[in-house]
């Protein structure tokens, strides 16, 4: 208590409109009110008659002097410290904070996997950090303040609603838990403009009044998150206060070199960004278990990939060491890795890097191996040859069942059914869209999923084909699309939440994968046939047929599901358990006892719980099928901040820099900006007071 006191006294300045000589004679005040105090009264000459009086006229003669000893006299004391409360009033005090002044807080604090890293070797996390700029705001609120506290990562949790009780809201902070999830700002946002008017939000224990008060909102993020654009803040006041290193200094790029772009700093993390499993074709009795590893340094780093076999009867053990290679990583630079294992049949691997950096998450990544069941596939098409024949290869035929239906054999009673029942793994709908999503992966061409995220889209003539993401396991082995002509298509912008592009133009992504609760929608903006004509001339390309094979590979995996597109933490996972029974059993990586999940309405199992990074195993009677969930996304492990400036940026290039919340760019703060409470209002009021009660005392004639 006594340091907090110190630390308040620290923080107070003055702001005095007064000069120097006006100040030299207010300092004359007190000085002259004890001075009056010191003199004496003196006596007026009085001639007597009689000589009895004379000794008392010469006591007063001795007396009569213009001082005289200064008594302890109580209206002296209340008279000098009018003075004071006067003086120090007109000194304008302040102090100096970080809330209040009857002001609305939504403090929002990222608890994505990326604030799990620790930046300085022993020190907090970021998450930690967060937390600690949090608690400055609620301990500085005055009485009529109010704060909410929310949580994101992949979706957002109100911790604590509005009231004034600091010590609730400091108590909600602390139990902020870390997460392995990725960040979505977008679902925060939109639950703190939902709770932050305050004429409608009831506190825990208050009542808001119906004053408008415009909310201030405080982002404690590291910024590893897309940016919201187009979203409307309302009346919130956004600031974002970024946690971990600020950005290194801004370098002019030399002559003719490409100029440098916001973002891409290196950060001490080296991270495994992706790890799959195969059969070797030609050696039936082996797998292969490849990825690669993510180097995020700005120096080349030499570490080992260690493949190491885990029992999925007990999976928090440590498991047995199988192999491991040396990795020599480049600078900012990738390095791929494979291993040989002898046919397991089916089981977990789990593979391990042995370099210290900041975020120990992404150090290690999870696979199945084994033999799965083929994918079940449908294609709902009206007769495009060119994507029929892609599906009847027999490279794709050995990995799938593939049947193939007309939009009106959809709308059959048995197959809307089964479509609608989870019958099959992937549905692949061509230029046709269904009115109900299907519980199941699914790709769209030309056409968009159900759903209101896909209700405006934009028509684009001849987009032209710039990038596209070739890490994304449905784009494996893709190299030709910058050959791709395309006549029409359609964009959606912004993208839904969690979307991740895929191919890239001008105008907007041409290809995108969204999630659907457990499920992944595919998405290619464009039709591949315009009536009867050819809309692209991607079918003359070898990448149209990869795409598909990747897409019956990451969406349509099967038991097993060596091929499944990767889960991530905290995201829905569906379960194919070839069971009747309503429900299964899900033994998490950490050891602690099964869950119980059950069968939902359209008689899917959705492991809504799979919280953390690793091997998982669903059990039913007579079967069981284990599953991997890994973080795989290269924001998190992007250890390097955003939002702010760097030192020396051009003033044309800071906003690239800048943060998109809303129609507007912000710029991210490591301080916390203080305000000021002015305090000469109370001062006077004092001053006030001790002179009503001067003045109450002398009238009553009042010594000590």
């Amino acid at each position: 208590m006594p340091g907090n006191i110190f630390s308040r006294l620290g923080s107070l300045q003055f702001s005095s409109p007064l000069g120097w000589p006006l100040w030299t004679a207010l300092a004359a005040v007190p000085v002259g009110i004890v001075a009056l105090y010191f003199l004496k009264l003196r006596r007026r000459p009085v001639q007597v008659a009689s000589t009895l009086l004379w000794r008392k006229s010469l006591e007063d003669l001795h007396v009569n002097s213009l001082f005289q000893r200064l008594r302890r006299n109580q209206l002296l004391f209340l008279q000098l410290l009018v003075a004071a409360l006067a003086m120090l009033a007109l000194a304008g005090p302040q102090m100096k904070g970080a809330g209040g002044q009857g002001r609305r807080f939504v403090l929002m604090v990222d608890a994505s996997a990326s604030m799990s890293a620790v930046d300085d070797a022993g020190g907090p996390s970021r998450l930690d950090r967060a937390k600690e700029e949090a608690r400055k705001i609620v301990r500085e609120m005055q009485g009529d303040d109010l704060a909410m506290v929310i949580s994101f990562a992949g979706s957002a949790r109100v911790v604590s609603n509005y009231t004034a009780d600091r010590r609730l809201i400091l108590g909600r902070i602390d139990s902020i838990a870390p997460t392995q999830e990725t960040t979505s700002l977008r679902e925060a946002l939109q639950v703190a403009a939902g709770l932050a008017n305050p004429s409608k939000q009831i506190g825990e224990g208050v009542v808001a009044t119906a004053a408008q008060i415009t909310p201030k909102l405080m982002i404690y993020t590291d910024g590893g998150f897309p940016d919201v654009e187009g979203f409307s803040l309302g009346n919130l006041e956004p600031e974002v206060v970024v946690i971990g290193p600020p950005p290194p200094p801004f370098a002019a790029p030399a002559e003719g070199a490409a100029p440098a772009s916001a973002g891409g700093d290196p950060s001490n993390n080296v991270a495994v960004v992706a790890l799959q499993s195969r059969k070797i074709e030609e050696k039936a009795d082996l797998h292969q278990v490849f990825g690669r590893v993510k180097n995020y340094r700005s120096e080349p780093v030499t570490t080992e990939a260690q493949l190491v076999r885990k029992r999925l009867d007990q999976p928090a053990a440590e498991g047995g060491l199988v192999d491991a290679v040396a990795l020599e990583i480049p600078a900012r630079g990738e390095q791929a890795f494979q291993f040989d294992v002898p046919e397991p049949g089916v089981a977990g691997f789990e593979v391990r890097l042995t370099v210290k950096d900041s975020l120990p998450l992404d150090d290690r990544a999870y696979v199945v191996v084994g033999d799965s069941r083929k994918a079940r596939v449908l294609v709902v098409s009206a007769g495009d040859r060119y994507l029929i024949d892609a599906f009847n290869t027999p490279t794709i035929t050995e990995k799938a069942d593939v049947a193939i239906v007309t939009p009106e054999e959809a709308k059959a009673e048995a197959t809307a059914r089964d479509i609608k029942g989870g019958r099959y793994d992937l549905v692949v709908f061509d230029g046709w869209r269904p009115d109900e999503a299907p519980e199941s992966n699914a790709l769209y061409f030309g056409v968009f999923p159900p759903g209101p995220a896909y209700e405006s889209p934009r028509d684009v003539e001849h987009p032209a084909i710039l990038d596209w993401d070739v890490a994304h396991p449905m784009m494996q082995y893709v190299r030709d699309l910058s050959l791709v002509y395309v006549a029409k298509a359609r964009v959606i912008d912004p993208l839904p939440t969690g979307a991740t592009p895929l191919i890239e133009a001008e105008s907007g992504a041409l290809a995108f994968v969204a999630p659907r609760g457990g499920f992944l929608d595919a998405v290619v903006a464009f039709p591949l046939l315009d009536g009867t004509t050819p809309n692209t001339t991607w079918f003359r390309y070898i990448s149209f047929p990869l795409f598909l094979f990747n897409a019956v590979q990451a969406l349509g995996g099967g038991n097993g599901s060596e091929d499944a597109a990767p889960a991530q933490p905290g995201r829905p996972i569906v379960v194919r358990a070839e069971t009747s029974s309503p429900t299964i059993q899900v033994a998490a990586p950490d050891g602690s006892r099964p869950r119980t999940i059950e069968r939902n309405p359209q008689g899917a199992f959705v492991d809504n719980d799979a919280a953390a990074a690793g091997l998982y195993e669903a059990r039913w009677d007579g079967g069981a099928a284990p599953f991997a969930v890994n973080l795989f996304d290269p924001r998190e492990s992007d250890l390097a901040t955003r939002g702010l400036v760097p030192a020396g940026a051009p003033e044309g290039k800071a906003e690239s820099y800048k943060i998109k919340i809303g129609y507007n760019p912000v710029e991210g703060t490591r301080v916390v900006p203080d305000v000021r409470r002015d305090w000469w209002k109370l001062l006077a009021l004092g001053a006030l007071g001790v002179l009503a009660l001067e003045w109450y005392i002398y009238n009553r004639r009042v010594y000590v």
